[in-house]
Protein backbone atom coordinates (compact mmCIF):
# COMPACT_ATOMS: atom_id res chain seq x y z
CA UNK A 1 0.00 0.00 0.00
CA UNK A 2 2.63 2.28 0.60
CA UNK A 3 4.19 2.38 -3.10
CA UNK A 4 0.74 2.94 -4.01
CA UNK A 5 0.62 5.97 -1.95
CA UNK A 6 3.60 7.33 -3.15
CA UNK A 7 2.81 6.74 -6.68
CA UNK A 8 -0.46 8.51 -6.41
CA UNK A 9 1.36 11.43 -4.79
CA UNK A 10 4.19 11.66 -7.55
CA UNK A 11 1.43 11.55 -10.72
CA UNK A 12 -0.38 14.99 -8.28
CA UNK A 13 3.00 16.29 -8.25
CA UNK A 14 3.64 16.15 -12.24
CA UNK A 15 0.52 17.83 -12.43
CA UNK A 16 1.69 20.53 -10.82
CA UNK A 17 4.67 20.57 -13.34
CA UNK A 18 2.82 20.76 -16.34
CA UNK A 19 1.79 25.08 -14.91
CA UNK A 20 3.57 26.70 -17.79
CA UNK A 21 6.18 29.29 -16.84
CA UNK A 22 6.71 33.31 -17.94
CA UNK A 23 9.32 33.17 -20.45
CA UNK A 24 12.41 34.86 -19.31
CA UNK A 25 13.85 38.29 -21.18
CA UNK A 26 16.39 37.43 -23.63
CA UNK A 27 20.27 38.26 -22.09
CA UNK A 28 21.60 41.25 -23.72
CA UNK A 29 24.72 42.55 -24.47
CA UNK A 30 23.99 46.24 -24.37
CA UNK A 31 24.75 48.31 -21.45
CA UNK A 32 21.17 49.96 -21.34
CA UNK A 33 17.98 49.27 -23.40
CA UNK A 34 14.58 49.87 -23.00
CA UNK A 35 11.11 48.57 -24.90
CA UNK A 36 7.95 50.85 -25.36
CA UNK A 37 4.52 50.47 -26.56
CA UNK A 38 4.68 53.70 -28.85
CA UNK A 39 1.05 53.83 -29.29
CA UNK A 40 0.55 54.48 -25.37
CA UNK A 41 3.85 55.25 -24.26
CA UNK A 42 3.47 52.52 -21.65
CA UNK A 43 7.19 50.65 -21.49
CA UNK A 44 7.31 47.07 -21.67
CA UNK A 45 10.57 46.62 -20.42
CA UNK A 46 13.96 47.80 -19.72
CA UNK A 47 17.49 47.21 -18.35
CA UNK A 48 19.02 50.24 -16.80
CA UNK A 49 17.21 52.22 -18.71
CA UNK A 50 17.64 55.62 -16.55
CA UNK A 51 21.45 55.21 -17.20
CA UNK A 52 23.15 58.20 -18.59
CA UNK A 53 25.35 57.67 -21.15
CA UNK A 54 26.86 58.92 -24.26
CA UNK A 55 24.30 58.38 -27.17
CA UNK A 56 26.52 58.49 -30.64
CA UNK A 57 24.32 59.17 -33.94
CA UNK A 58 21.00 58.16 -32.30
CA UNK A 59 21.03 61.67 -31.31
CA UNK A 60 19.82 62.78 -34.87
CA UNK A 61 16.83 61.10 -34.08
CA UNK A 62 15.96 64.37 -31.92
CA UNK A 63 18.06 66.85 -34.55
CA UNK A 64 14.96 65.25 -36.74
CA UNK A 65 12.04 65.95 -34.35
CA UNK A 66 13.03 69.44 -34.01
CA UNK A 67 13.79 70.18 -37.66
CA UNK A 68 10.22 68.58 -38.65
CA UNK A 69 8.58 70.82 -35.40
CA UNK A 70 10.33 73.79 -37.10
CA UNK A 71 11.79 73.51 -40.42
CA UNK A 72 10.18 73.41 -44.14
CA UNK A 73 10.82 70.22 -45.83
CA UNK A 74 11.12 72.04 -49.01
CA UNK A 75 13.07 75.07 -48.01
CA UNK A 76 16.29 75.77 -49.83
CA UNK A 77 19.43 76.51 -47.40
CA UNK A 78 22.75 77.47 -48.09
CA UNK A 79 25.90 75.28 -46.32
CA UNK A 80 28.06 77.83 -44.00
CA UNK A 81 31.54 76.88 -43.21
CA UNK A 82 30.75 78.19 -39.14
CA UNK A 83 28.32 74.82 -39.52
CA UNK A 84 31.04 72.99 -40.62
CA UNK A 85 34.22 73.79 -38.79
CA UNK A 86 32.69 71.53 -35.83
CA UNK A 87 32.66 68.53 -37.67
CA UNK A 88 35.59 66.27 -37.53
CA UNK A 89 36.96 65.29 -40.99
CA UNK A 90 37.51 61.79 -40.09
CA UNK A 91 33.59 61.14 -39.24
CA UNK A 92 30.79 60.26 -41.20
CA UNK A 93 30.06 62.65 -43.66
CA UNK A 94 28.85 63.41 -47.12
CA UNK A 95 31.68 65.76 -47.96
CA UNK A 96 28.98 69.21 -48.66
CA UNK A 97 31.04 72.51 -48.83
CA UNK A 98 30.57 76.12 -47.61
CA UNK A 99 28.19 77.88 -50.29
CA UNK A 100 26.33 74.30 -51.46
CA UNK A 101 22.88 74.76 -52.19
CA UNK A 102 20.52 72.14 -50.04
CA UNK A 103 16.80 71.65 -49.40
CA UNK A 104 15.83 70.92 -45.70
CA UNK A 105 14.96 67.23 -47.40
CA UNK A 106 17.85 66.16 -48.81
CA UNK A 107 19.68 66.98 -45.78
CA UNK A 108 16.95 65.14 -43.44
CA UNK A 109 17.89 62.20 -45.96
CA UNK A 110 21.67 62.37 -45.89
CA UNK A 111 21.28 62.66 -41.81
CA UNK A 112 19.25 59.75 -41.39
CA UNK A 113 20.48 57.42 -43.81
CA UNK A 114 23.81 58.06 -44.14
CA UNK A 115 24.56 59.62 -40.66
CA UNK A 116 26.09 62.36 -42.16
CA UNK A 117 27.45 64.89 -39.72
CA UNK A 118 27.94 67.85 -42.03
CA UNK A 119 24.22 67.18 -42.95
CA UNK A 120 23.17 67.79 -39.36
CA UNK A 121 25.16 70.64 -39.12
CA UNK A 122 24.05 72.22 -41.98
CA UNK A 123 20.19 71.42 -41.37
CA UNK A 124 20.79 72.79 -37.38
CA UNK A 125 21.89 76.12 -38.71
CA UNK A 126 19.27 76.51 -41.57
CA UNK A 127 16.05 75.50 -38.85
CA UNK A 128 17.79 77.23 -35.88
CA UNK A 129 19.76 80.30 -37.42
CA UNK A 130 22.69 78.69 -35.75
CA UNK A 131 24.24 75.13 -34.64
CA UNK A 132 24.08 76.81 -31.18
CA UNK A 133 20.46 77.99 -30.82
CA UNK A 134 19.86 74.34 -32.71
CA UNK A 135 21.29 72.91 -29.65
CA UNK A 136 19.29 75.13 -27.47
CA UNK A 137 16.19 74.02 -29.27
CA UNK A 138 17.23 70.32 -28.67
CA UNK A 139 17.17 70.53 -24.86
CA UNK A 140 13.97 72.60 -24.44
CA UNK A 141 12.70 70.11 -26.41
CA UNK A 142 13.88 67.38 -24.45
CA UNK A 143 12.66 69.07 -21.11
CA UNK A 144 9.32 69.42 -22.46
CA UNK A 145 9.22 65.85 -23.28
CA UNK A 146 9.77 64.65 -19.77
CA UNK A 147 13.78 63.38 -20.49
CA UNK A 148 15.68 64.18 -17.08
CA UNK A 149 18.72 61.93 -17.94
CA UNK A 150 19.42 63.85 -21.56
CA UNK A 151 21.31 66.93 -22.66
CA UNK A 152 23.01 67.51 -26.37
CA UNK A 153 26.14 69.34 -26.83
CA UNK A 154 25.75 68.86 -30.47
CA UNK A 155 23.54 68.08 -33.13
CA UNK A 156 25.05 65.27 -34.82
CA UNK A 157 26.43 62.60 -31.72
CA UNK A 158 29.95 63.26 -31.84
CA UNK A 159 31.46 62.43 -28.43
CA UNK A 160 31.56 65.83 -26.56
CA UNK A 161 31.60 66.76 -22.77
CA UNK A 162 27.61 67.16 -21.30
CA UNK A 163 26.57 64.80 -24.62
CA UNK A 164 24.19 61.66 -22.89
CA UNK A 165 21.02 60.28 -22.96
CA UNK A 166 19.40 57.37 -21.66
CA UNK A 167 17.62 54.91 -22.96
CA UNK A 168 14.13 55.61 -21.35
CA UNK A 169 14.71 58.95 -22.55
CA UNK A 170 15.57 57.93 -26.00
CA UNK A 171 12.73 55.92 -26.31
CA UNK A 172 10.48 58.97 -25.49
CA UNK A 173 12.40 61.48 -28.30
CA UNK A 174 11.52 58.54 -30.92
CA UNK A 175 8.10 58.36 -30.01
CA UNK A 176 7.34 62.15 -30.35
CA UNK A 177 9.13 61.81 -33.52
CA UNK A 178 7.51 59.01 -35.28
CA UNK A 179 4.06 60.86 -34.68
CA UNK A 180 5.60 62.63 -37.99
CA UNK A 181 5.12 60.70 -40.78
CA UNK A 182 8.04 61.96 -42.93
CA UNK A 183 10.43 60.56 -39.90
CA UNK A 184 9.57 57.17 -41.10
CA UNK A 185 10.15 58.20 -44.78
CA UNK A 186 13.24 59.50 -44.38
CA UNK A 187 14.86 56.83 -41.30
CA UNK A 188 13.25 54.08 -42.92
CA UNK A 189 14.66 54.42 -46.46
CA UNK A 190 17.44 52.24 -47.75
CA UNK A 191 19.16 54.42 -50.04
CA UNK A 192 18.92 57.95 -51.67
CA UNK A 193 20.30 59.52 -54.55
CA UNK A 194 21.37 63.08 -54.26
CA UNK A 195 20.17 65.50 -56.84
CA UNK A 196 22.25 68.06 -58.89
CA UNK A 197 23.06 70.92 -56.78
CA UNK A 198 25.18 74.52 -57.41
CA UNK A 199 28.41 72.23 -56.64
CA UNK A 200 27.45 68.14 -57.24
CA UNK A 201 26.04 66.36 -60.26
CA UNK A 202 23.30 64.06 -60.14
CA UNK A 203 23.82 60.48 -59.11
CA UNK A 204 25.61 60.76 -55.55
CA UNK A 205 23.68 57.67 -53.90
CA UNK A 206 23.94 56.84 -49.88
CA UNK A 207 23.09 53.82 -48.33
CA UNK A 208 21.29 52.85 -45.22
CA UNK A 209 23.58 51.42 -42.61
CA UNK A 210 20.42 49.60 -41.19
CA UNK A 211 21.28 45.83 -42.05
CA UNK A 212 17.63 44.94 -40.78
CA UNK A 213 16.15 46.70 -43.71
CA UNK A 214 17.95 44.63 -45.88
CA UNK A 215 16.74 40.79 -46.76
CA UNK A 216 19.61 39.13 -47.45
CA UNK A 217 20.87 39.49 -44.38
CA UNK A 218 21.06 36.98 -41.33
CA UNK A 219 19.42 40.09 -39.27
CA UNK A 220 16.64 41.59 -41.48
CA UNK A 221 13.37 41.88 -39.58
CA UNK A 222 10.43 42.96 -41.73
CA UNK A 223 9.13 44.86 -38.45
CA UNK A 224 11.07 46.97 -38.32
CA UNK A 225 10.40 49.87 -40.72
CA UNK A 226 12.29 53.09 -38.91
CA UNK A 227 15.80 53.06 -37.25
CA UNK A 228 18.91 54.90 -36.08
CA UNK A 229 22.09 53.40 -35.55
CA UNK A 230 24.93 55.04 -33.89
CA UNK A 231 28.59 54.43 -32.98
CA UNK A 232 31.55 56.61 -31.39
CA UNK A 233 34.72 54.98 -29.70
CA UNK A 234 33.00 56.15 -26.70
CA UNK A 235 29.65 55.54 -27.12
CA UNK A 236 30.08 52.21 -28.71
CA UNK A 237 27.03 50.88 -30.93
CA UNK A 238 23.61 52.80 -30.29
CA UNK A 239 20.66 52.33 -31.85
CA UNK A 240 16.88 53.64 -32.24
CA UNK A 241 14.17 51.27 -34.17
CA UNK A 242 10.36 51.92 -34.71
CA UNK A 243 8.57 48.41 -35.43
CA UNK A 244 4.99 46.75 -36.27
CA UNK A 245 4.22 43.60 -34.69
CA UNK A 246 1.89 41.34 -35.43
CA UNK A 247 -1.43 42.86 -33.51
CA UNK A 248 -0.84 45.93 -35.55
CA UNK A 249 1.09 48.10 -32.56
CA UNK A 250 3.84 50.22 -32.44
CA UNK A 251 7.00 49.32 -30.79
CA UNK A 252 9.85 51.19 -29.88
CA UNK A 253 13.09 49.39 -29.45
CA UNK A 254 16.11 51.86 -27.57
CA UNK A 255 19.77 50.40 -27.14
CA UNK A 256 22.73 52.20 -25.75
CA UNK A 257 26.69 51.20 -25.30
CA UNK A 258 26.31 47.67 -27.35
CA UNK A 259 29.76 46.36 -27.71
CA UNK A 260 28.80 44.01 -31.12
CA UNK A 261 28.27 45.74 -34.01
CA UNK A 262 24.87 43.37 -35.13
CA UNK A 263 24.30 43.21 -31.35
CA UNK A 264 22.23 45.87 -31.58
CA UNK A 265 20.22 44.14 -34.81
CA UNK A 266 20.13 40.59 -33.03
CA UNK A 267 18.75 42.16 -29.57
CA UNK A 268 15.95 44.48 -31.31
CA UNK A 269 14.77 41.10 -33.08
CA UNK A 270 15.10 39.40 -29.42
CA UNK A 271 13.42 42.17 -27.57
CA UNK A 272 10.83 42.68 -30.53
CA UNK A 273 10.08 38.64 -30.33
CA UNK A 274 10.00 38.86 -26.60
CA UNK A 275 7.04 41.68 -26.13
CA UNK A 276 5.14 40.29 -28.96
CA UNK A 277 5.39 36.52 -27.00
CA UNK A 278 4.78 37.80 -23.09
CA UNK A 279 3.00 40.89 -23.43
CA UNK A 280 -0.54 40.43 -25.30
CA UNK A 281 -2.78 43.60 -25.35
CA UNK A 282 -5.94 43.27 -22.48
CA UNK A 283 -8.60 45.69 -22.90
CA UNK A 284 -9.80 47.14 -19.23
CA UNK A 285 -13.55 47.62 -19.73
CA UNK A 286 -14.59 50.77 -18.19
CA UNK A 287 -17.23 49.03 -15.56
CA UNK A 288 -14.69 46.92 -14.43
CA UNK A 289 -12.23 49.09 -13.37
CA UNK A 290 -14.90 52.30 -12.38
CA UNK A 291 -15.43 51.63 -8.47
CA UNK A 292 -11.52 51.86 -8.27
CA UNK A 293 -10.71 54.87 -10.01
CA UNK A 294 -13.45 56.45 -7.84
CA UNK A 295 -11.58 54.96 -4.86
CA UNK A 296 -8.96 56.87 -6.23
CA UNK A 297 -10.33 60.37 -6.70
CA UNK A 298 -11.63 60.02 -3.46
CA UNK A 299 -8.35 59.64 -1.95
CA UNK A 300 -7.15 62.50 -4.11
CA UNK A 301 -9.88 65.08 -2.41
CA UNK A 302 -11.31 64.99 -5.91
CA UNK A 303 -14.67 63.61 -7.57
CA UNK A 304 -14.80 61.75 -10.80
CA UNK A 305 -17.80 61.33 -13.36
CA UNK A 306 -17.36 57.35 -13.82
CA UNK A 307 -20.02 57.35 -16.60
CA UNK A 308 -17.82 59.19 -18.38
CA UNK A 309 -15.00 56.72 -18.01
CA UNK A 310 -14.42 55.10 -21.20
CA UNK A 311 -12.61 51.08 -21.93
CA UNK A 312 -8.70 51.29 -22.49
CA UNK A 313 -5.99 48.74 -23.89
CA UNK A 314 -2.93 48.09 -21.90
CA UNK A 315 -0.59 45.12 -22.38
CA UNK A 316 1.04 43.42 -18.98
CA UNK A 317 2.82 40.43 -18.78
CA UNK A 318 1.69 37.20 -20.07
CA UNK A 319 -0.39 35.76 -17.35
CA UNK A 320 -1.22 38.99 -15.23
CA UNK A 321 -4.82 40.58 -15.89
CA UNK A 322 -6.79 43.46 -14.72
CA UNK A 323 -6.67 42.60 -10.95
CA UNK A 324 -3.13 43.05 -11.05
CA UNK A 325 -3.84 46.73 -11.53
CA UNK A 326 -4.58 49.89 -9.29
CA UNK A 327 -5.31 53.14 -10.24
CA UNK A 328 -4.17 56.90 -8.70
CA UNK A 329 -5.61 60.51 -9.19
CA UNK A 330 -3.01 63.19 -10.42
CA UNK A 331 -5.72 66.21 -9.69
CA UNK A 332 -3.44 68.44 -10.78
CA UNK A 333 -2.61 67.00 -14.33
CA UNK A 334 -7.07 65.67 -14.31
CA UNK A 335 -5.14 62.39 -14.79
CA UNK A 336 -6.48 58.89 -13.85
CA UNK A 337 -2.94 56.65 -13.87
CA UNK A 338 -2.51 53.37 -14.22
CA UNK A 339 -0.31 51.15 -12.13
CA UNK A 340 0.58 47.36 -10.60
CA UNK A 341 -1.04 46.51 -7.58
CA UNK A 342 1.43 46.37 -4.79
CA UNK A 343 0.85 42.93 -4.12
CA UNK A 344 1.65 42.66 -7.77
CA UNK A 345 4.71 44.47 -8.07
CA UNK A 346 7.39 41.82 -7.33
CA UNK A 347 6.02 39.45 -9.75
CA UNK A 348 5.76 42.18 -12.57
CA UNK A 349 9.11 43.47 -11.51
CA UNK A 350 10.91 39.80 -12.32
CA UNK A 351 9.55 40.04 -15.73
CA UNK A 352 10.14 44.03 -17.00
CA UNK A 353 12.38 45.12 -14.89
CA UNK A 354 10.88 48.08 -13.16
CA UNK A 355 9.11 48.31 -9.85
CA UNK A 356 5.73 48.72 -11.32
CA UNK A 357 5.54 52.19 -8.81
CA UNK A 358 6.06 54.02 -12.28
CA UNK A 359 2.36 54.55 -13.92
CA UNK A 360 1.47 52.58 -16.80
CA UNK A 361 -0.73 54.32 -18.68
CA UNK A 362 -2.43 58.12 -17.24
CA UNK A 363 -5.57 58.58 -18.88
CA UNK A 364 -7.43 62.23 -19.19
CA UNK A 365 -10.10 62.76 -17.22
CA UNK A 366 -12.03 65.67 -15.57
CA UNK A 367 -11.78 65.65 -11.69
CA UNK A 368 -13.44 68.19 -9.63
CA UNK A 369 -12.68 69.34 -6.11
CA UNK A 370 -14.72 68.26 -3.00
CA UNK A 371 -16.19 64.63 -2.43
CA UNK A 372 -19.61 63.73 -2.78
CA UNK A 373 -20.45 62.13 0.74
CA UNK A 374 -21.62 58.49 0.44
CA UNK A 375 -24.75 57.70 1.66
CA UNK A 376 -23.55 54.04 1.49
CA UNK A 377 -22.02 52.62 4.52
CA UNK A 378 -19.27 50.19 4.84
CA UNK A 379 -21.52 47.39 5.92
CA UNK A 380 -23.90 47.80 3.03
CA UNK A 381 -20.92 47.54 0.58
CA UNK A 382 -20.14 44.02 -0.45
CA UNK A 383 -16.41 45.09 -1.69
CA UNK A 384 -16.06 45.86 1.36
CA UNK A 385 -17.67 42.97 3.84
CA UNK A 386 -15.50 39.70 4.90
CA UNK A 387 -12.95 38.71 5.25
CA UNK A 388 -13.17 35.78 2.96
CA UNK A 389 -14.26 38.44 0.04
CA UNK A 390 -10.40 40.00 0.96
CA UNK A 391 -8.89 36.91 1.06
CA UNK A 392 -10.62 36.33 -2.68
CA UNK A 393 -10.02 39.60 -3.95
CA UNK A 394 -6.17 39.47 -2.87
CA UNK A 395 -5.86 36.02 -4.40
CA UNK A 396 -7.58 37.62 -7.67
CA UNK A 397 -5.05 40.03 -7.87
CA UNK A 398 -2.28 37.36 -7.91
CA UNK A 399 -0.38 36.63 -11.21
CA UNK A 400 -1.96 33.57 -13.03
CA UNK A 401 1.05 31.29 -12.83
CA UNK A 402 1.34 32.07 -9.01
CA UNK A 403 -2.56 31.02 -9.11
CA UNK A 404 -1.95 28.28 -11.23
CA UNK A 405 0.65 27.09 -8.70
CA UNK A 406 -1.84 27.85 -5.73
CA UNK A 407 -4.55 25.65 -7.00
CA UNK A 408 -2.59 22.69 -8.24
CA UNK A 409 -0.64 22.41 -4.23
CA UNK A 410 -4.32 23.17 -2.98
CA UNK A 411 -5.28 20.32 -5.36
CA UNK A 412 -2.30 18.17 -4.47
CA UNK A 413 -3.08 18.86 -0.60
CA UNK A 414 -6.74 18.13 -1.24
CA UNK A 415 -5.81 14.67 -2.43
CA UNK A 416 -3.37 13.49 0.23
CA UNK A 417 -5.92 14.29 2.89
CA UNK A 418 -8.54 12.54 0.91
CA UNK A 419 -5.72 9.59 0.50
CA UNK A 420 -5.06 9.10 3.67
CA UNK A 421 -9.03 9.85 5.08
CA UNK A 422 -9.55 6.58 2.60
CA UNK A 423 -6.50 4.80 4.01
CA UNK A 424 -8.08 5.35 7.70
CA UNK A 425 -11.38 4.18 6.24
CA UNK A 426 -10.18 1.48 4.67
CA UNK A 427 -8.19 0.35 8.23
CA UNK A 428 -11.24 1.00 10.20
CA UNK A 429 -13.47 -1.69 7.97
CA UNK A 430 -10.87 -4.18 8.03
CA UNK A 431 -10.63 -3.86 11.98
CA UNK A 432 -14.76 -3.76 12.02
CA UNK A 433 -14.59 -7.09 9.67
CA UNK A 434 -11.57 -9.15 11.69
CA UNK A 435 -13.63 -8.15 14.93
CA UNK A 436 -17.34 -9.43 13.44
CA UNK A 437 -15.07 -12.90 12.40
CA UNK A 438 -13.38 -13.26 15.72
CA UNK A 439 -17.21 -12.95 17.13
CA UNK A 440 -18.33 -15.43 14.46
CA UNK A 441 -15.71 -18.11 15.27
CA UNK A 442 -16.25 -17.56 19.27
CA UNK A 443 -19.83 -18.42 18.42
CA UNK A 444 -18.65 -21.68 17.07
Amino acid sequence: MGKKWIACLMALLLLCGSIPAQAAAPELTSQSACVMDADTGEILYEKNAQQELPMASVTKTMTALVALEHGDMTATTTATAEALATVDLQSTRVGFEAGEQLTIDELMYCMLVYSANDAANILAAAVGGSVDNFVAMMNAKAEELGCIHTHFANPNGLDADGHYTCAQDLALITRAANQYPEFAKYSGATSYTLPADNVIQAGWQIYTKVDMFDQSKQTYDARVYAAKTGWTTNAHNTFVACAKTKDGSNVIVTLLNCPVKNGIFTETTALLNYAEAQYPKLTVTAESYQKQAKDAAKQADVRLDTDALEDFTIRLPKGMTAENLAYTCDAEQNLLQVTVAEDSRAAYQKETGRDGTQPLLSIQVELKQGIVPSRQTAAETPENSGMLHRLTASFQRLPEPVRDIIMAAAVVIGAVVLLLVLLFLLGLYRQIRNRRQRQMQKRR
